[in-house]
């Protein structure tokens, strides 16, 4: 049975699709590769959560794990809908702002530890847990990095793409080195990508930057373009494969799923 592998979606910025990028990568490691998923929406927008039709803000949430008054288990959804097959969801709702409060307030029990602990109970029970972060470093964000085995930096191809990336980096390394020497970032995926001048400049800047990018067989880097497939896919509750299978965008996060398998599985 394979280890559960844990990946944290983040950016401090929004809007570069972080939830988009996490509801694909998970529907597609449910349907092309028969892989059991968790969805963890960490972030307070629930977008995740809402793709998923698993939002209800009068139900139990990662809110409520977060502040130990209620296991995984309990918050836990299978969505109803073929098209979201082996991927459940853990969701989210606007009470994470409050449980961020308390758990920056609370002293007296570990803080940082706490989504760690949750998973490990289901362990046995997914293939891959991937956690939906919210865009800042709040408590939510420094349980998914001290749980989390790899990181996944979405970057929107725009003229401020290199923003903020630094301190994603650093909030990595330095949850590295006190918590959890294991983590590491998968890539730094572009996302949003058209074809104009800014667009061609974020991508050179990242070919330039060292940071770990996917790239096709013939050296071309992975990115995610910019698409109203993508849009209407959210809106219609739908994956692309399912909604656009001919898309690019659909094409590019399946490629994405590709390098995922490949790099977590070996």
């Amino acid at each position: 049975m394979r280890k559960m592998s844990k990946i944290a979606i983040i950016n401090l910025k929004g809007g570069v699709g972080k939830s988009v990028t996490a509801c694909n990568l998970a529907c597609v490691l449910g349907w092309k590769y028969s892989r059991r998923v968790l969805v963890m929406d960490l972030d307070k927008q629930a977008n995740s959560s809402k793709f998923f039709r698993c939002f209800d803000p009068d139900e139990k949430s990662m809110a409520d794990v977060l502040t130990l008054e209620a296991k995984l288990g309990d918050v836990i959804q299978i969505p109803d809908y073929k098209n979201f097959g082996l991927v459940d969801v853990a969701p989210s709702c606007m009470s994470m702002i409050f449980a961020n409060q308390r758990l920056t307030l609370e002293t007296m029990r570990p803080r940082h530890d706490r989504l760690r602990h949750a998973l490990d109970q289901h362990r046995e029970d997914y293939d891959y847990c991937i956690m939906d972060c919210p865009p800042d470093i709040d408590m939510a964000t420094v349980n998914a990095l001290v749980c989390a085995d790899w990181v996944i930096i979405p970057v929107d191809c725009g003229e401020w793409a290199m923003d903020g990336l630094q301190e994603i980096l650093k909030q990595v390394k330095e949850a590295k080195e006190a918590y959890n020497p294991a983590l590491e970032v998968l890539c730094v995926l572009p996302t949003m990508y058209r074809r104009t001048r800014y667009g061609a400049k974020a991508i050179n800047q990242l070919a330039e930057s060292g940071l770990p990018l996917l790239r096709y067989e013939d050296g071309r880097i992975l990115r995610i373009d910019a698409s109203v497939k993508v849009q209407e896919a959210i809106s219609e509750h739908m994956p692309l494969y399912a909604y656009s299978p001919k898309s690019k965008a659909s094409e590019q996060y399946i490629e994405l799923a590709r390098h995922v398998v490949k790099k977590v599985e070996g």
